[in-house]
């Protein structure tokens, strides 16, 4: 596979999310949709979050360095338990509950599997801290859309900055195009100028170690696929 090619640029996405969150952007576009100067109200300080990165993958490492360097606390998934560098706290994917009443913000960077199929969905977001804010630069299938829906508009759910959905192209019909507190990107953060070139680069890195004898780096697993 292509993995660590687009860990920067999906991490970039991700903190942009738990920082629209936190300011309260969609407050902001409306306001500025309607003309309207309100009064000054009190945002969020991404350094006093509790953020949730469900993986600690090359992608969710990526963003809980860059999440913890913004001072936030940083809360991860992991089925092995390493240690990863900025993450205060690691839980297993089977006790990820424990953990959800506390948090201000989830950032799922998780494969399409059967395992991760909805698993934000109605139960997850009842225990979640309302408001949170939720951000997906993993794949769509691990939200369960119309459970999100629910969630936004009982504002269990304050914010959602969504990269990946469940059917690709996202159908004109749905109503997440027209939430005011979500936020539709299409399929597009993971790319930068310098994305085939690196793609490329891995490749032939590849084929070297192959052609050498050596293991190849990205080897899927097959039970998992991913």
């Amino acid at each position: 596979t292509s993995a660590g090619v687009h860990g920067g640029a999906l991490a970039e996405f991700a903190v942009f999310g738990v920082f629209a969150g936190a300011k309260h952007l969609p407050r902001l576009r409306g306001q500025q949709a309607e003309r309207v100067w309100s009064g000054r109200w009190v945002m969020g300080q991404v350094s006093d979050l509790t953020v949730l990165v469900l993986g600690l993958g090359g992608i969710g490492a990526v963003v809980a360095a860059k999440l913890s360097g913004l001072g936030a606390t940083v809360i991860g998934t992991s089925r092995s338990g390493a240690s990863v560098p900025g993450v205060a706290r690691t839980v297993h994917p089977d006790d990820v509950g424990e953990v959800l009443a506390q948090v201000d913000a989830v950032v799922a960077t998780l494969p399409g599997t059967d395992a991760t199929h909805h698993l934000i969905g109605t139960e997850f977001l009842s225990v979640l801290k309302p408001g949170a804010t939720v951000v997906n630069v993993g794949r769509g299938t691990v939200i369960d859309e119309s459970a999100l829906l629910e969630a936004l508009d009982a504002g269990v759910v304050g914010f959602a900055a969504l990269d990946v959905f469940e059917v690709e192209p996202l159908p004109a019909e749905s109503a997440l195009w027209g939430h005011p507190r979500v936020l539709v990107s299409p399929h597009t953060a993971a790319l930068d100028v310098r994305e085939e070139r690196r793609i490329a680069e891995l490749f032939a890195e590849n084929a070297t170690r192959f052609l050498d004898g050596l293991p190849m780096r990205n080897v899927v697993d097959t039970v998992e696929f991913y």
